[in-house]
């Protein structure tokens, strides 16, 4: 038996003798280096031993899977709730970092904007929109803001709701309490200082517009029960002002653009007959018939979805508390508002996909584009 086990001993030995040196370091080391690759891939790449190996390979997998999970799961479920909205930007155009917090790092998402002057009910429509959740998310005008002219919304407000629904609620444009405000407190001028106060604010309104061009699936834009023509001119302007979607033009992408909603608020009830509705349709029809915003997405008042429907809303009037009809009817028109708004084609701002937490940071890049424009720039130089 010891001789039998000596010969392939000593064939081997000979064999490495008469071959290269090179051969006798692959025969010692190569087993070396193999093991200790084993051994940090165990280290490793635990999740991929679960199917086989023994008992301790198969502990060691599940704690070290368990330690890889663990901080995903905690990162999603730190994600407060929100209930009240917090401050996306200030009224010098400064971004907030407090949104960052109710962000997470997911692709399903849908960014709501809302435009429109002073008192037309802006923050009234998006706390109706997020009623199902709490009463009142955007604060409204009191007496108190009515009596001295004063805006309840300052820069932008920011909701994200359960379902992923962003809301972003802003300060009232071309806003006479602006100006005083700025008169009184000396605010800071931006980026590109005028002589004419008015100047500045104008443009200012319409950066604020031109970002939500920029930023938002959606767009609300409210109005009062008349259409007001210096307004609509308003956001030709501030199309015209957007900056462009991405720095890197790529010849195969297609320049963005929202949906926008034209939402008539405190109508009257001779404002919901058919002809009056055509005819405003009419109005908008030709004044937009040139621009590039999404204005025929079916968001409209129909029942059912209309690709080639105006996206028109009208929101009744309510006099007092006691119209119970005409307030269970607003209730209604909203959900289908709401219901609509859901369902709408979401557009990708940029040729990659954004997640929560980029759109965030692309927010951030696209109103430094906007401060740095020399378009906006070149634009309140001439104005009068």
């Amino acid at each position: 038996m010891n001789i039998q086990k000596m010969l392939p001993i000593a064939t081997k030995d000979l064999e490495a003798k008469d071959g290269d040196s090179r051969g006798t370091i692959k025969v010692i080391d190569r087993p070396t280096f193999i093991l200790k690759t084993r051994e940090g891939e165990n280290r490793a790449v635990s999740p991929n031993q679960r199917n086989g190996g023994n008992k301790k390979q198969g502990d060691t997998s599940s704690n070290a899977s368990s330690k890889i999970q663990d901080p995903i799961r905690t990162v999603l479920s730190t994600c407060p709730e929100m209930t009240s909205c917090v401050k996306f930007m200030d009224e010098n155009m400064q971004l907030c970092e407090s949104p960052l917090e109710f962000l997470y790092d997911q692709q399903d998402f849908l960014v709501v904007g809302c435009l429109g002057a002073q008192g037309v009910g802006k923050s009234t429509i998006m706390s109706f929109l997020t009623s199902n959740i709490a009463s009142g998310i955007f604060p409204t005008q009191d007496t108190m803001h009515h009596e001295s002219g004063a805006n309840c919304t300052i820069g932008i407000d920011f909701f994200v709701t359960k379902n992923r629904v962003i809301y972003l609620d802003t300060q009232p444009i071309l806003s006479g309490s602006t100006i005083d405000y700025s008169t009184c407190y000396d605010q800071k001028k931006s980026t590109t200082d005028f002589i004419n106060t008015e100047t500045n604010l104008e443009l200012q309104s319409l950066q604020f517009a031109a970002f939500l061009f920029s930023v938002c699936h959606i767009i609300i834009f409210v109005q009062d029960w008349f259409v007001d023509p210096n307004l609509v001119r308003f956001l030709q302007t501030a199309e015209m002002l957007k900056p462009s979607s991405t720095s890197n033009m790529d010849q195969d992408y297609v320049e963005y653009y929202p949906h926008i909603v034209f939402l008539h608020n405190k109508a009257e009830l001779q404002d919901l007959t058919p002809h009056s509705m055509e005819n405003v349709k009419e109005f908008y029809g030709k004044l937009f018939s040139s621009s590039r915003l999404q204005i025929h997405s079916g968001l409209d008042m129909s029942n059912h979805s209309m690709e080639a429907g105006l996206n028109l809303f009208f929101i009744p009037r309510i006099v007092n508390e006691e119209e119970v009809t005409i307030r269970q009817n607003e209730k209604k028109l909203i959900e289908k508002l709401k219901t609509k708004i859901h369902g709408v084609t979401r557009n990708p701002m940029t040729p990659s996909t954004l997640t929560e937490k980029d759109w965030y940071h692309y927010v951030s890049r696209v109103m430094e584009a906007i401060k740095k424009s020399h378009l906006s720039s070149e634009y309140g130089r001439l104005m009068p």
